[in-house]
């Protein structure tokens, strides 16, 4: 059996290691675009503050693909897929064959058509190249403008504020992430922001990046104002990385389409992490989940159907969890929305602090932790149980920090994957 991955993040390592669990004899070859093998995009920020060593971006270590037996090709693109003859092209013209193939090719940034974004220092955050870049002559930048108000976009804040650096960050939605928070949380946020010198602006959008001689120098917003700035970072968003699979004859719905066995309509080709689009559990939608945990989800049970398997792909939600500056917050499901139809809220503030549960049909289907984010697991064990409760969100609200010393501590994120069953539909 010969194997093929196209990509090397947290999907595709995950499946290669899946697939060698139960293959120890095929052969396994992983192609990327990317020079750094199994890097992780989620601690980029982490690093350019200063406070962590480069070792911390790479999840698997030098020697991983000689232990695995995989063959790693990086540095070379994908441009096109031949389902008919098993045949993947890449960008040098050279062509590999496969019996069973795994897309895992991530996701790419999005970029705003705005006037000027071709000034030197319009920069994103996807890789270590990007990070790098970023922090290029770091001593002459003073002022950082951030377009995006979304977690990845709050979090890099605060670690380039971290190097003494003025950050502004503009995000034209009325509230901060805005398919994770609700108004209050957006809030709360902004007030924690601000006390730590980072400016925050929602409803809100840059009309144009300004430059001197080609170099950022700063922006114009649509109400007429200027800010001085060196750097120009985007944080609006990634789309799914599928332009090579054009005419390949696998469906595509602004992602990869698969079933929850993580197999695509072309029967032996299976696809991972941040290029699919997968059933909602809460809400039986098609999303794309580019998260980092269920990227490892999705591709360990892509590996271990491609490999002879039979595992279904449970549990798929939005989850996030992070930590701005000693401020934590965590939000899973669909807490965020302001029209609340046949919706059992439940919401508690304090100082510095916001829990909110939202319950449906008795069913849990999202929740809002900041500041405190006890009983956590055991909220996340209801959601992925998907039970009725016969208490109100209220009760629940308190249960899950009376309730939570009495779990063990990894309870409610275990990983949502079926071993070996007939097929099921996320239950």
């Amino acid at each position: 059996m010969k194997f093929l991955i196209i990509g090397s993040g947290p999907a595709g390592i995950f499946a290669a290691e899946t697939i060698r669990r139960r293959d120890k004899e095929s052969s396994i070859t992983m192609v990327t675009a990317d020079h750094h093998l199994a890097h992780s995009p989620v601690m980029l920020s982490y690093w350019m503050a200063g406070s962590h060593p480069r070792e911390i971006l790479f999840f698997r270590d030098p020697s991983w693909s000689e232990r695995m037996g995989v063959n790693v090709r990086s540095g070379f693109k994908a441009t096109s897929l031949n389902t008919f003859s098993k045949k993947l092209l890449l960008a040098d013209g050279q062509e590999i064959s496969y019996d069973r193939l795994l897309i895992a090719t991530g996701s790419v940034p999005i970029s705003l058509p705005i006037p000027g974004m071709e000034s030197k220092g319009v920069i994103c955050l996807r890789t270590l190249f990007d990070a790098e870049r970023i922090l290029e002559e770091v001593d002459h930048v003073k002022e950082v403008v951030i377009i995006g108000g979304g977690l990845i976009g709050l979090k890099l804040a605060c670690h380039l504020k971290e190097k003494s650096l003025g950050v502004t960050v503009f995000e034209k939605e009325p509230k901060l992430a805005a398919r994770m928070y609700d108004l209050k949380a957006s809030r709360l946020t902004e007030e924690k922001l601000r006390g730590k010198g980072i400016r925050v602006e929602t409803n809100v959008e840059v009309a144009e990046i300004l430059n001197e001689r080609g170099r950022v120098s700063g922006v114009l917003m649509k109400d007429g104002r200027i800010f001085s700035c060196q750097r120009v970072i985007e944080a609006v968003g990634v789309r799914p990385n599928t332009e090579f699979l054009i005419g390949s004859g696998i469906d595509l719905d602004g992602g990869v389409l698969v079933n929850d066995h993580m197999e695509t309509n072309v029967p032996g080709v299976y696809a991972a992490g941040d290029v699919t689009l997968t059933i909602d559990s809460i809400t039986s939608e098609r999303v794309n989940n580019a998260t980092w945990p269920a990227a490892t989800r999705q591709g360990t049970v892509a590996g271990w159907n491609m490999a002879g398997g039979n595992r279904t792909y449970i549990h798929n939600f939005t989850m996030n969890a992070l930590n701005l500056f000693g401020f934590w917050v965590m939000v899973a499901g669909h807490a965020y929305l302001q029209e609340y139809l046949e919706m059992d809220i439940s919401q508690e503030e304090g100082e510095g602090c916001y829990r909110k549960i939202v319950v449906k049909s008795g069913r849990v289907i999202g929740f809002i932790l900041i500041g405190d984010i006890s009983g956590a697991g055991f909220l996340l064990s209801l959601m992925k149980q998907r039970r009725e409760i016969s208490f109100s969100s209220r009760d629940l609200l308190s249960r899950s920090l009376s309730l939570q010393r009495y779990l063990p501590p990894n309870l409610g994120y275990c990983h949502g994957i079926h071993f070996d069953r007939p097929n099921r539909k996320f239950s």
